[in-house]
């Protein structure tokens, strides 16, 4: 059967990571609307968010030996069907309980997706792992751009925000017939200090650690910012989509960013700079409660900062491991427990102590990340890793 070359199959991951952010970015403005259709409220509904997660790290234990068995590209496909079908059935759902099920088949498929994604792009790229893995969710960004902005439309228009998630559903599912033919890479193809000796298991587990706070925290500001909005600022539905869709377009912006710093910079350093710029975000939203102006620099700001620091963790997971899915999967595991976690945390302080609340949340946990990198790098210096030296922090 024949075969996608490395950039076909580098054009094809791009693709789905773009219908992956569109239909992901557009759960948040649409999470009134899934609401009313399965009569609860919103905060209840947000537990949609815990299942989703909850499938993704399920998927972790899975996706390395069927990787192993039938390909990167056989957990690409099963996840476009898995999160295609889960996120088209979810915005159809007419009570909670089928809404949560499918949700949780979404979340095993995105998994499925991010696992495939941050092996196969690694090993197909050894030399240009970090800027690789940024530029191929720089377009997941720009579907979380669409996302928020085609639920905003088709709010105003129809009042069907869900209309976007059929969107990024139908397009996940056209996606599932190119993933039978991308090319494959050798397993051990990404290089890095991990190649031919022992995986560093301590360092891997506190960059999964990291990114179980940040993965949380990227979800819970994308997820209920639109709500945020409205209950600190009384401001529209159709307007609190377009500062989503705003945050988000401030992510791929920095993601953009990361292609060309990763080459630069390296991994530790980009990521230093990254969740150093988030505190600050964070830290701003944190005293404009209640404040337009600030509130929606903020969230800029934060979507900025948050652009690189998903891929470039993962980039940097791989080098040090020399692209083991084992690895991957690991740190992929423990990393979407922070999105099973943190995003309904923030609802329930939004809807009960206030938005105060949620965004003094935002603030601690940018702390809690700049905490982990310094660990990580400290782990990495004491293994002697040359990996991206991390001890040019």
């Amino acid at each position: 059967m024949p075969r996608l070359n490395r950039e076909a199959t580098l054009a094809l991951v791009c693709a789905v990571y773009l219908a992956a952010g569109l239909a992901l970015a557009s759960v948040g403005p649409s999470l009134v609307a899934l609401a009313a259709n399965v009569g609860q409220g919103v905060a209840v509904i947000g537990s949609q968010f815990t299942a989703f997660s909850l499938g993704t790290v399920v998927v972790q234990l899975a996706a390395p030996p069927l990787s192993a068995r039938y390909g990167q590209r056989a957990v690409l496909a099963l996840g476009l069907l898995l999160m295609g079908g889960g996120v088209l059935g979810e915005s159809l759902s007419r009570a909670l309980a089928p809404l949560l099920l499918l949700a949780l088949l979404g979340g095993l498929g995105f998994g499925c997706i991010l696992a495939a994604g941050s092996v196969l792009v690694p090993r197909l790229y050894p030399a240009r792992g970090t800027s690789t893995l940024n530029l191929v969710n720089l377009f997941f960004g720009v579907g979380s751009i669409i996302g928020p902005l085609v639920a905003g439309w088709s709010a105003a228009r129809y009042g069907a925000p869900q209309a976007a998630l059929w969107l990024g559903a139908s397009l996940l599912l056209l996606l599932l017939p190119g993933a039978l033919f991308a090319a494959e890479a050798p397993s051990g193809a990404g290089g890095g200090a991990g190649r031919g000796g022992a995986v560093p298991w301590g360092l891997v587990l506190l960059l999964g650690l990291l990114l179980l706070v940040y993965s949380g925290t990227e979800i819970a500001i994308g997820g209920w910012a639109a709500v945020y909005l409205q209950a600190s600022l009384g401001m529209a539905p159709g307007q609190a989509a377009v500062v989503v869709a705003g945050f988000w377009l401030a992510l791929t912006v920095g993601r953009a960013g990361g292609v060309l710093l990763g080459l630069r910079l390296g991994g530790w350093r980009l990521l230093l700079g990254a969740l150093a710029l988030m505190f600050v975000g964070t830290g701003l939203l944190a005293l404009g409660v209640g404040d337009g102006a600030r509130s929606v620099a903020a969230l800029l700001l934060i979507g900025l900062a948050c652009g690189p620091v998903f891929p470039t963790t993962m980039a940097l997971v791989a080098s040090v491991s020399g692209g083991r899915s084992g690895a991957t999967g690991l740190a992929l595991a423990v990393g979407n427990f922070g999105g099973a976690s943190i995003p309904p945390l923030m609802g329930v302080l939004v809807q009960g102590p206030g938005p105060g609340a949620g965004a003094g949340l935002t603030l601690a946990l940018a702390a809690l990340l700049l905490g982990l990198l310094g660990a990580a790098a400290w782990a990495g210096r004491a293994q002697g890793l040359p990996a991206e030296a991390p001890r040019a922090l």
